[in-house]
């Protein structure tokens, strides 16, 4: 899967109709949406994707960030402890919720490769939406792709390097992660759009 995704209504929903063909079956999927660098978009991409689900498939969702500064603990830290997972999620507009994984710490690192605490939300959520750390900055996102269902790679047209990307695929398909596709992320026109059409 390559699209283009301006974060246009039809784009965002052809984006949630392909991840859905490519995910079928009845338990909640983990989604992974990653960048090789930080600013191109991902969380924007994220709010969207999650608010399409919401409102296309009507699922119950939760969209999990990886936030160093979250004032709320972490859902992973959270189902170790035994908190309800309301104390650390905050609503959505529309529906759904959304909360942090944790920080950065070495507890998070061994929470994030405990197959339980992923099978717990799937059985909670239809959809996990995860807003993962650019590769660049952080591993967070080697070690979650395994663990995922799919992984999207965002690039950002005109900014991302092929070798760049190139590379972010290759480490993500070496860690074992199903690679979905990739989205092209803030195309710019130079030409009226229905012109393109025709090209």
């Amino acid at each position: 899967m390559t699209m283009n995704a301006n974060l246009d209504v039809r784009a965002i929903e052809e984006l949630v109709t392909r991840i859905d063909a490519q995910l079928s079956g009845p338990n909640g999927k983990v989604i992974g949406f990653v960048a090789s660098g930080s600013g191109e978009g991902t969380t924007t991409l994220v709010r969207a994707y999650a608010g399409a689900v919401l409102s296309r498939l009507q699922r119950r969702v939760l969209v999990l960030g990886c936030d160093n500064a979250a004032a709320r603990p972490g859902v992973l830290a959270a189902l170790v402890a035994g908190s309800p997972l309301e104390d650390c999620l905050r609503p959505l507009p529309g529906g759904g919720f959304i909360g942090s994984l944790g920080g950065t710490d070495q507890a998070m690192w061994e929470l994030l490769v405990r197959p339980d605490l992923w099978d717990t939300l799937r059985a909670r959520f239809d959809s996990i939406v995860l807003d993962l750390p650019a590769s660049s900055v952080s591993r967070v996102a080697m070690v979650t792709a395994p663990h995922c269902d799919g992984v999207v790679v965002v690039l950002e047209a005109e900014k991302t390097r092929a070798p760049v990307v190139e590379n972010l695929i290759a480490n993500l398909r070496s860690v074992g992660a199903n690679l979905l596709g990739t989205v092209l992320n803030r195309r710019r026109y130079y030409l009226p759009q229905r012109v393109y059409q025709w090209l």
